[in-house]
C-alpha cells in the first residue's frame, strides 16, 4: 500500500472551477482509492492505493475521471508520501527565511511534475525584483519565501500566472497539515 497526495492548482478560487471535495473523494474511491481525505476545500487529498501504475500515469487517470465527472480539465499533481517528506525536509527555512520560525503564511513550495519545469520557471523569475524574497529550487520542488507577503511578491504573482498552471503552490503552513494527515 502506497500514500499519495494529490494536490490540484486552480480550484474553488472565487467562482471559478468549483470541485465540492466530497466530489473529489468519490471520485478518488471509484478510481480505487483507499482511505482519502482531503484537506482545506483547495484540492489537496491524501490516500493510499495498493498498487499504482507512479504519480504522472496517476494524474492523468485522476484528471481523466475528474474531467468526466465535473467537466473540469484540472492538471494532477501526485506525489508520494515519502517525495513529500523529502520536499519538506530539503529546505533550510532559517537559511531562506533568516529565521528559525519563518511565518509559514509567506512561505511557498512549488510542485510539478518535470523538474526542468522548475528550472524554466526560475529562469523567467530571475530579471524579477526580489523585493526581500528569495526563490530556490530543489530536486523535488521549488520554495520562494515572500518577506512581504505573497500578493506583493513579484515572483509569487508570476508563478500563480496561467503561464505556469503545471506548477501549483502550498504554503508551508498547509504543506505541515497535510503531512500530519499521512
Amino acid at each position: 500500500m502506497t500514500t499519495y497526495i494529490l494536490l490540484l492548482r486552480g480550484i474553488n478560487v472565487g467562482k471559478a472551477n468549483r470541485l465540492p471535495m466530497a466530489t473529489l473523494k468519490a471520485v478518488l474511491e471509484q478510481l480505487g482509492a483507499q482511505q482519502v481525505r482531503t484537506l482545506l476545500n483547495s484540492g489537496n487529498a491524501v490516500f493510499n492505493l495498493p498498487a499504482s501504475p507512479g504519480c504522472d500515469l496517476l494524474g492523468d487517470q485522476i484528471a481523466a475521471a475528474l474531467l468526466a465527472e465535473t467537466g473540469l480539465d484540472l492538471h494532477c499533481i501526485v506525489k508520494t508520501a515519502t517525495d513529500l517528506q523529502a520536499a519538506a525536509a530539503a529546505v533550510d527555512t532559517e537559511v531562506m527565511t533568516g529565521s528559525n520560525e519563518p511565518d509559514p503564511s509567506r512561505f511557498l513550495l512549488g510542485f510539478c511534475r518535470d523538474p526542468q519545469t522548475l528550472t524554466q520557471f526560475a529562469s523567467t523569475a530571475a530579471p524579477l525584483p526580489a523585493t526581500g524574497s528569495k526563490l530556490q529550487i530543489g530536486e523535488y520542488a521549488l520554495y520562494l519565501y515572500c518577506t512581504e507577503g505573497i500578493n506583493q511578491c513579484p515572483i509569487a504573482n508570476l508563478l500563480v500566472s496561467k503561464k505556469w498552471r503545471l506548477i501549483t503552490a502550498r504554503n508551508l503552513a498547509t504543506v505541515q497539515k497535510i503531512l500530519a494527515m499521512l
